[in-house]
């Protein structure tokens, strides 16, 4: 098993140090973009033509990949073939997906032709270890993680981005930014392009910047209004519930964010109060570390009794929802009245 660091892959590509079998985890679109073009730049355009080709397992049988991978490159010395959404390395279940015999790919990654660079990748949160192809995979490819950066990594990488462009940002406001993206790096870079045009003159990003111009996710807006139905602010509640109401937001989506976010709530407590960390909590969870952050701080304010209630309410209002037992939008109303 070979493992590179992003850096160390496109060294190896430039100095002509190749492999025939990739193997990309991770989700950070910024990182796969450019991964692929590091191994797009080994070949000339006019090879590209020629002897490059892209894969969606989701819709295109593994047989027509291999009859791709075993043929030799034409007027050229090599051939790259890309191979995206093998979801047969994970244990989901794709709707409307091609059905793929994995012992294909399994075969042929034992034996790869070696005048061809197959890169697979494999964008998930998980694959499925007992698998023989994820194993073999493993074992033979080279495999490069393209998942999302953390903590101190990220944003000592966002300040040196801005550095390297000539630009400042305050602590607070680059705690907002990772918040609101959920420190999803590429969220952020497009993020960045924005703000810094707000802060051309003065080559310095502020909090206000960042709270007026980065949009909140509407599960971060419904973290709001549970926040203010959990603090008694029955105004506000209403105020944002109707905000809701007028965005045409159906209140059957806001009871299952609510009952996603008070589960998260309830677990993170309970850790909390045997002793475990944010990261701890993060890593048993597999859940993004700044998610945990933000339930951590919450819930060492809360009581865990309340939360409970709150929550076996709440799951007690999908049902009457769903069941037909009520108009949704006063059964909500009602939710918020109860416990703000």
């Amino acid at each position: 098993m070979t493992w590179l660091k992003i850096a160390e892959l496109k060294n190896n590509l430039k100095q002509g140090n190749l492999s025939n079998v990739y193997l990309i985890t991770g989700k950070e679109r910024v990182f796969i973009k450019e991964i692929q073009m590091a191994f797009k730049d080994i070949m000339s355009s006019e090879e590209r033509d020629m002897n490059f080709s892209s894969f969606d397992l989701e819709e295109v049988a593994l047989a027509d990949v291999i009859n791709e991978v075993i043929s030799a490159p034409f007027f050229g010395e090599r051939r790259l073939v890309f191979v995206e959404h093998p979801y047969f390395l994970t244990g989901e279940k794709v709707k409307n997906a091609v059905e793929q015999n994995p012992d294909l790919l399994l075969k042929y990654i034992q034996n790869p032709t070696p005048s061809t660079i197959m890169v697979i990748f494999a964008s998930y949160d998980k694959l499925d270890s007992r698998k023989k192809i994820v194993k073999q995979l493993k074992k033979s490819a080279v495999t490069v993680n393209a998942g999302q950066m953390e903590g101190p990594i990220l944003t000592r990488t966002i300040n040196n981005d801005l550095k390297n462009d000539g630009y400042q940002i305050e602590p607070a406001a680059l705690d907002l930014l990772v918040n609101k993206t959920k420190g999803n790096y590429s969220l952020i870079i497009n993020q960045l392009d924005k703000l810094k045009m707000y802060a051309l003159q003065s080559k310095k990003i502020n909090q206000a910047a960042v709270s007026e111009l980065v949009p909140q996710s509407l599960e971060d807006n419904v973290f709001d209004l549970m926040t203010e139905i959990l603090n008694k602010n029955i105004y506000k509640a209403e105020e944002l519930y109707n905000q809701f109401l007028l965005q045409k937001i159906d209140p059957i989506l806001l009871v299952a964010i609510i009952i996603s976010q008070l589960r998260l709530l309830i677990q993170v407590k309970i850790m909390s109060e045997r002793g475990l960390s944010e990261s701890s909590i993060a890593k048993n969870l597999r859940l993004n570390p700044y998610r945990v952050k933000y339930s951590y701080r919450q819930a060492r304010t809360l009581d865990r009794k309340r939360l409970q209630v709150m929550y076996g309410d709440i799951v007690n209002l999908d049902y009457q929802i769903k069941s037909g037992q009520g108009d949704k939008e006063l059964l909500f109303d009602l939710f918020i009245a109860k416990f703000a």
